[in-house]
């Protein structure tokens, strides 16, 4: 895995939970984007746990974060 691949990679999957969002609704992406959000995780946990791919790695850690958060409140609205 080189630099390259590995931004692609992210950005790819970012940009698939906002299109998600965008196209199905939040409601409808939960499932979905939860499920990128943990594979997002896993694969930067695996390719760049000595941040040598991406060194500015709280950024992606922050998106996580964050998106989390929303669909956790959004269920706690919804309960």
């Amino acid at each position: 895995m080189n630099e390259q691949i590995y931004q692609a990679m992210i950005q790819g999957l970012k940009a698939t939970i906002i299109e998600k969002e965008v196209v199905l609704g939040e409601a409808d992406a939960k499932e979905g984007v939860l499920t990128i959000l943990d594979l997002l995780e896993d694969l930067d946990q695996f390719w760049n746990s000595e941040e040598d791919l991406d060194p500015n790695a709280r950024a992606l850690e922050i998106f996580i974060q964050e998106t989390r958060k929303k669909y956790s409140s959004e269920v706690k609205q919804d309960g």
